[in-house]
């Protein structure tokens, strides 16, 4: 089972999300921002990290960066989610050459499960 860290300091935001994950067959660590993904992606095997650009202390950019940065982090996928105008995530997607994905606020439960299930790859792909 995948292990999918959700970062967003919106209690609502990281319900649905969980729920709706958790429901598709991932395993869920929630965290309330960048800060405390950076921590805990370090002490645990994730396998996506989806991941609010608009968060207090360090923000999902800034995080995003970060992990892209560490060898140990940067071939995890990364999910942000953006509002639509949200200008620091307008070319994220391009600097960081398609590593990161762009999910622009408001989406369906649905659209993050599918795009979570795109860039996972399954295990028995791995062996």
């Amino acid at each position: 089972m995948t292990t999918i860290m959700l970062a967003d300091d919106d209690p609502v935001a990281l319900d649905s999300a969980a729920q709706a994950l958790t429901e598709a067959g991932f395993r869920v660590v929630r965290v309330e921002d960048g800060q405390q993904a950076l921590q805990e992606v370090l002490s645990r095997k994730v396998g996506l990290i989806v991941m609010d650009v608009s968060m207090p202390q360090v923000n999902g950019v800034e995080a995003c960066h970060c992990l892209k940065a560490m060898p140990k982090t940067s071939k995890i996928p990364v999910i942000l989610t953006a509002n639509k105008k949200d200008p620091a995530a307008r070319t994220l997607a391009e600097r960081t050459h398609g590593s990161v994905r762009i999910l622009r606020k408001p989406f369906t439960p649905q659209e993050l499960v599918s795009v979570a299930k795109q860039l996972v790859k399954p295990k028995s792909l791995l062996l």
